[in-house]
């Protein structure tokens, strides 16, 4: 439970009604009822705002609010990122209690932060560093060396081998792998000789990563997330592999070894990227784009092999008209007498 003035110190917001008014939750301005705060982002949702039975709402300076006595109101520049901020309070309320679960293991040689929440199941191995306030939910894996700072939160059945870099702030949700071997073998003239892994992965500050993705460790060096990028559900990215400064990588994304990354760069869902591929900052590649070679910055890209979206736009309407213009040379070749075969 909060109280509101609290809640819009936090958001930076002017108050208008009781700042003693307890806040239990967050929800829908449709949604919501007694105890929670709701939100108004968008002009669509205003006539909810009569019936709303919220204790308070977060609205922008453009919204009147002289006929809205009967509910607390905190005026606020950006109503969705003063939403944001709301929401994270309620998240932190429902991080685990304090401290080391009987049921963890933790090796000796390991540090765990005083203020870190460890839950039970949890396994932290030799050498391991766990600093302030960080959280690891049931059945997380932290391998010998690894190091996770502030304020990162792990959630249930995460792997994460051991040397590997976890910045601050961080989210990993469930079932994701951090640090498992990359995909590399020679051909001996036998079979596929495996060639050791022996680098790490670094995870950047402000770095959020879905669930069942798989980031595998340098063969030498390091793979690197840098800070604020947002990886997507079921993604896979590949040893070696360097993704630059807050980029979004979409679900089912697939990036071969020592692929480069810019910054800001968007990759739609399905997105493959060729190894040893360099991808300039602020690329955009839609859905399924197979990305073949170097794209230089600031492009939009689509198609497979990937080509200018102006460019893959006039050869979807090229292919469109195929079957007429087929009919049409068929027409052409039977006044010439031409005795082609198209089947």
């Amino acid at each position: 439970m909060l109280l509101l003035r609290d809640i819009a110190t936090a958001v930076h917001g002017r108050l208008i009604g009781d700042g003693e008014t307890p806040i239990t939750g967050v929800s829908s301005i449709k949604d919501a009822k007694a105890g929670d705060i709701t939100f108004l982002t968008h002009g669509s949702y205003k006539k909810y705002l009569p019936a709303c039975r919220a204790s308070a709402i977060i609205l922008g300076k453009d919204i009147e609010t002289d006929r809205l006595e009967h509910i607390n109101i905190i005026v606020v520049d950006n109503p969705g990122l003063s939403y944001i901020k709301a929401a994270e309070l309620f998240l932190k309320l429902k991080r685990g209690v304090k401290g080391i679960s009987p049921l963890a293991f933790v090796s000796p040689g390991a540090h765990v932060a005083g203020d870190a929440s460890i839950a039970p199941y949890v396994f932290i191995g030799d050498g391991a560093v766990i600093k302030g306030n960080v959280t690891l939910f049931p059945f997380v894996y932290i391998g010998d060396n690894t190091a996770i700072d502030e304020e990162t939160t792990i959630y249930p059945h995460v792997t994460i081998y051991n040397d590997v870099l976890i910045g601050k702030r961080v989210i990993i949700h469930g079932g994701t792998v951090i640090g498992s071997d990359g995909f590399g073998y020679m051909w001996d003239g036998k079979k596929h000789a495996k060639i050791p892994q022996l680098g790490n992965v670094e995870i950047e500050d402000d770095v959020e990563i879905g669930a069942n993705v798989a980031i595998d460790r340098a063969s030498l060096g390091k793979t690197v997330i840098r800070k604020g990028t947002k990886i997507d559900n079921l993604v896979q990215i590949a040893h070696n592999v360097s993704i630059g400064e807050n980029s979004i990588i979409v679900a089912h994304v697939g990036i071969a070894g020592s692929a480069t990354i810019g910054n800001n760069v968007v990759l739609a869902g399905q997105v493959g990227v060729k190894d040893h591929a360099t991808i300039g900052n602020n690329v955009q590649a839609g859905g399924q784009t197979g990305i073949t070679k170097d794209v230089p910055d600031n492009m939009l890209i689509m198609g497979t092999p990937h080509m200018p979206h102006r460019e893959w736009m006039k050869l979807q309407n090229y292919l469109k008209r195929l079957p007429a213009l087929f009919e049409r040379i068929k027409k052409v070749e039977q006044k010439l007498h031409l005795e082609e075969d198209h089947d």
